[in-house]
């Protein structure tokens, strides 16, 4: 007998063990007695197809169960948190990121705000800027001096006095007018084009760099050579 006869007429169902009909539908199985006369190798098939067909039957079971068991989380879940406690969570994320960007974005551009801060004398050439020492009068302009016995002040050319500077950093509207003012007040102009510098009639020193507005303007030195020394040695040349 082949293994097709226990299989049922109208639907395909296969039966396990010797029942007189389909145990799905309820056909007729004419051949079913048929199955004790398997014996050997034809039986031992027959167990193996059968014992098959339960592990398959016991699986899907098994899947089916872990799908009720997920979807009766997902019902729970959503009956202990509704929609819109997931939409405010979701909300104060947002919020709490948009506040920290915030924040890193003000602490980034704090150290612009206290640029000023560092010393009107930074502008200075590093020459100059490691002899005077300064006092502010406001944040954009000090009173300098350099003391007689610098280096920079060798061989007499203040005629032993400390040296005292103006020292400012004008803004760009008022730069083009600080060096007109000095182009028309007499002396020896040296350089007159982004860095202006001049000798004034009275032996002092006029210092103006346009690109980044510094403006530095001397006490009076021994004569117009001594100016010019001093100009070449603390680096307000152009």
């Amino acid at each position: 007998m082949s293994v097709a006869e226990l299989v049922c007429q109208y639907c395909s169902h296969r039966n396990v063990g010797n029942p007189a009909q389909c145990g799905h539908c309820g056909a007729p199985l004419p051949a079913v007695h048929r199955l004790s006369s398997l014996s050997g190798p034809a039986a031992r098939a027959e167990q193996v197809v059968v014992g098959a067909e339960r592990a398959v039957a016991a699986t899907a079971g098994a899947v089916a169960g872990a799908e009720n068991a997920v979807a009766g989380a997902e019902k729970v879940a959503a009956e202990q948190y509704p929609r819109w406690q997931w939409g405010a969570a979701i909300a104060g994320i947002v919020t709490m990121v948009l506040g920290l960007g915030f924040t890193a974005l003000r602490s980034c551009s704090t150290p612009l705000a206290v640029v000023p801060d560092l010393g009107i004398e930074q502008a200075l050439p590093g020459q100059l800027r490691a002899a005077v020492s300064c006092q502010r009068v406001d944040s954009t302009a000090a009173n300098c001096v350099v003391p007689v016995a610098d280096p920079l002040l060798a061989g007499g050319i203040t005629g032993g006095k400390d040296l005292t500077l103006s020292v400012a950093l004008d803004p760009p509207e008022r730069r083009a007018d600080t060096v007109r003012n000095w182009r028309t007040a007499g002396g020896t102009v040296l350089a007159d084009g982004v860095v202006f510098v001049a000798i004034s009639p009275t032996a002092t020193l006029r210092y103006a760099n346009t690109l980044v507005g510094l403006r530095v303007e001397t006490g009076a030195f021994s004569g117009r050579a001594a100016a010019q020394t001093f100009m070449a040695r603390a680096g307000l040349t152009p």
